[in-house]
């Protein structure tokens, strides 16, 4: 019996999931991910390991003052028009917005150092601080990931504080460069970079801080 070819095909490529379902499930594995959603986990993981009363305030004074300004910022710009939208897809739209998340998260990293934060907590505040300034440096003429060079810090992070129990977690990188290539924000080569960012500046901190 002679199959038919183009059915075949049509078939094949539905049977596992549709570009319909493949262009949705980037969508959603993009927005669970954004670097802000990446920020909270990772200040979240490094409360978990100092596990103290206090660190409660802690966290939700490192939210109120580098999460939430940034994303009220980006979301009045999409508003405004300025912007495309939240993950700011065009490289010239994020000079600004980096800048100012910049240099801001550098100001929480004084305030919360001044106040006497965990040293954990100023790791990743401070991790923050240089994978940003690193991202407006290469945006300046280039693109990078910002999903991938976060999502790879949190990993990072969270396997040099528990271990080899948390390995499952290195699959959401390739997940969100998928997603990022997908939706062709980023390409291959942007969402290595970002990988790499994340992977070296994390790695280099925990080391300088004796958590490696």
């Amino acid at each position: 019996m002679e199959i038919n070819k183009s059915y075949y095909t049509r078939f094949s490529e539905y049977a596992i999931i549709s570009p319909e379902w493949k262009d949705r499930w980037a969508l959603l594995i993009s927005g669970m991910f954004s670097p802000l959603t990446i920020a909270i986990a990772a200040v979240a993981i490094a409360g978990y390991a100092i596990n103290d009363e206090s660190v409660l305030l802690w966290i939700t004074l490192y939210i109120a003052l580098t999460i939430l300004p940034p994303a009220l910022y980006i979301m009045y710009l999409v508003r405004k028009g300025t912007v495309t939208d939240f993950h700011l897809n065009l490289r010239k739209e994020r000079t600004k917005p980096f800048l100012l998340m910049t240099i801001n998260t550098a100001l929480v990293l004084l305030v919360m150092l001044l106040a006497g934060a965990p040293k954990l907590i100023l790791v990743v505040i401070a991790a923050a601080v240089i994978q940003l300034s690193f991202m407006l440096l290469i945006t300046l003429r280039w693109k990078i990931s910002g999903h991938c060079t976060a999502a790879t810090g949190l990993v990072v992070l969270a396997l040099a504080l528990f271990g080899e129990i948390l390995l499952p977690l290195t699959l959401i990188i390739p997940l969100i460069a998928w997603s990022r290539i997908r939706l062709k924000r980023h390409t291959i080569a942007q969402t290595a970079a970002g990988i790499f960012l994340g992977a070296i500046t994390v790695t280099t901190l925990l080391y300088a801080t004796n958590y490696l």
